[in-house]
């Protein structure tokens, strides 16, 4: 069942919640949950994830909006697998659970490139955002780690036909992610690439540069191949300077009102603007944040009362970055914790090389798109998360 949940992860949002009850009410019913359990209690990831879930609950005792912090923690609900992945994987499994992963990558980009090539319409997706099941944030991010486990396998398989399959494969997939308008991917990407790099290459200078040309390569090609990469990078370059020039005329008032507003317009002045009301926020309640659930209404709240040049971003949904999100609302130790669960993860001792360079990789990349969007905080990227740190931690005990 365990590699059906991989399979279904990137292609069915219902699939993932049947199957997180379905195993876990199985894990329940299993007559050796006693010692599965006393295992799971010694183990520091799981021991750094049940702390962080505390103090977010807890928090809703100084949280002014304690229906939204239920809503936030029952997300949490997806992080459950790792429990019992972390306790049923057999050795002889993980290779299956990862193919089946890959597979089930395989058909979504299958569908993705159906949608950008108009071969089809789905009830998610268009010729300008061919994300077929989530949204393109958190498929680009998907396509991101995808691609990069297959790098990986790349440098540790040594028959030439194989390793010949597997970069063609991570060429179709890195293909995609560019054709996906997610800027948190292609940055996740970008970053994550030279992990890799140095993880498998001795000679760290060769290792650089190697990674260095492969991915100026690749954005070079993108921009000039797909439309939505060019778009979105144009995009990008026109907001940043817009950012950076939007200061230069602060004698005139009405110049100065409508550069702010000009400035927090579009998707990165929106983070932006986010980001700087968040650390107004974070000043006022550093230790203990605002509470699970406040984090919103305090930026609402926060932008009427003191900070009227940020109207714009007044109805954003969320604040676009983890570490901001939990500065805000559960203060700096808060963040200390989810930092925690990252550095539990990161210290496992894997004896498998290629899976222990994989759990570098996808901390990297999981950690590099959260600077950009909540992924600590949606289905999809939860989901994956529990995954992977459950093969991560069964890796470790076996």
């Amino acid at each position: 069942m365990v590699i059906v949940y991989a399979f279904l992860l990137p292609i069915s949002r219902a699939g993932i919640s049947i199957l997180t009850a379905t195993l876990f009410l199985l894990w329940l019913l299993d007559k050796n949950l006693k010692n599965r359990i006393q295992a799971l209690i010694k183990n520091r990831v799981v021991f750094s994830i049940a702390l962080f879930f505390g103090f977010s609950t807890v928090s809703l005792l100084w949280s002014k909006n304690i229906y939204s912090g239920w809503i936030f923690l029952i997300t949490y609900w997806y992080l459950l697998p790792i429990f019992i992945f972390a306790t049923q994987i057999k050795l002889e499994q993980l290779t299956k659970i990862i193919s089946a992963f890959l597979l089930g990558m395989l058909i979504s980009e299958i569908l993705s490139y159906g949608i950008f090539f108009e071969l089809w319409q789905l009830r998610h997706g268009d010729a300008m955002d061919p994300s077929p099941f989530m949204n393109h944030l958190q498929y680009a991010m998907f396509l991101t780690f995808a691609s990069l486990l297959l790098l990986n396998r790349f440098f540790f398989e040594k028959e030439l036909k194989w390793k010949i399959f597997y970069f063609l494969y991570f060429l179709t997939v890195t293909s995609n992610l560019f054709l996906n308008g997610g800027r948190t991917g292609h940055l996740a990407f970008a970053v994550s690439i030279f992990v890799v790099g140095f993880l498998n290459i001795k000679n760290k200078f060769i290792a650089f540069f190697s990674m260095l040309a492969l991915v100026s390569t690749i954005f070079y090609t993108a921009y000039h191949v797909s439309p939505v990469f060019k778009v979105r990078f144009d995009q990008s370059t026109h907001e940043t300077t817009t950012i950076l020039t939007s200061d230069q005329s602060t004698h005139e008032t009405t110049t100065l009102s409508n550069n702010s507003t000009n400035k927090y317009n579009g998707s990165l002045g929106q983070r932006l603007g986010a980001w700087i009301v968040g650390v107004e926020l974070f000043i006022e309640n550093p230790i203990l944040g605002t509470g699970i659930g406040s984090e919103m209404d305090a930026l609402r709240e926060k932008i009427k009362t003191d900070m009227p040049e940020m109207m714009s971003i007044i109805n954003i949904a969320h604040y676009h970055n983890n570490y901001m999100t939990y500065l805000v609302q559960l203060g700096l130790v808060g963040l200390f914790l989810y930092l925690n669960i990252i550095y539990q993860i990161a210290k496992l001792t894997i004896q498998n090389k290629e899976l222990s360079n994989l759990k570098y990789i996808f901390l990297t990349v999981f950690s590099v798109a959260s600077l950009v969007e909540n992924m600590f905080s949606a289905q999809f990227p939860l989901a994956l998360f529990a995954l992977m740190v459950g093969i991560f931690i069964s890796a470790n005990n076996l």
